[in-house]
């Protein structure tokens, strides 16, 4: 997915917009883009799934549940 710089707000938020149709938008903190990023520069916007990290914190979030819950987990 490319995505434009259209704004950056006030409160330190940057508004892309997907490129290039721009219909379609998000916000995004402004220190997750490159320091010399401007209004206008195109992006190229990956998504990368960490299945790892996903399954531990469904692991994680299962045992406080238990914990919760009074569950003993056996």
């Amino acid at each position: 997915m490319r995505v434009q710089i259209d704004r950056f707000e006030d409160d330190g938020w940057a508004v892309l917009l997907v490129y290039p149709d721009g219909k379609r938008g998000f916000d995004l903190p402004r220190e997750m883009l490159p320091p010399d990023a401007d209004v206008g520069d195109v992006f190229e916007a990956r998504f990368e799934h960490d299945r790892e990290e996903t399954d531990r914190l469904a692991t994680e979030n299962q045992r406080l549940m238990d914990e919760l819950l009074g569950r003993d987990g056996r």
